[in-house]
């Protein structure tokens, strides 16, 4: 999924969810997410592409199970929405590290502030993310 033919078509629909998922939720995540766009313009695609790999990375457990129950990729998604939980502290943790680096005190702080919800908000948004994951894979075959 990392080769080019696929990772950037990959990126940009991961993209297009997060602004989605952030559009439906409560105010205190929109400000937040509106907050740090204007301190950096385009950090979503930024961020999402510069963690992916990482999130992959994560997910390769889950992946790797499937595939010892399964004789191809086809249905990884369920696998993923049947680990909703795994899938959503699997991001957490890329999203944990990422914030960690952080200089920028706005930032963090914004990150913070939505912080303690925001497992959450990612298990609601899992089942789009599967489909995407899983189409993307299938694409990558």
């Amino acid at each position: 999924m990392l080769a080019s033919s696929v990772f950037e078509p990959f990126v940009g629909d991961c993209t297009k969810l997060v602004r989605s998922e952030v559009k439906r939720r409560g105010i205190t995540l929109r400000t937040a997410f509106g907050v740090v766009e204007k301190i950096k313009p385009n950090i979503l695609e930024r961020t999402v592409r510069e963690q992916m790999p990482d999130l992959l990375h994560e997910l390769e457990p889950l992946y790797s199970e499937h595939r010892a129950n399964n004789a191809d990729a086809t249905g990884f998604g369920a696998h993923l929405n049947a680990h909703d939980v795994q899938v959503a502290d699997a991001i957490l943790h890329v999203a944990d590290q990422r914030a960690e680096s952080v200089q920028n005190g706005t930032i963090r702080s914004a990150y913070g502030r939505v912080r303690g919800r925001a497992k959450r908000e990612i298990v609601s948004a899992v089942p789009p993310l599967a489909s995407i994951i899983e189409r993307h894979l299938k694409s990558s075959a």
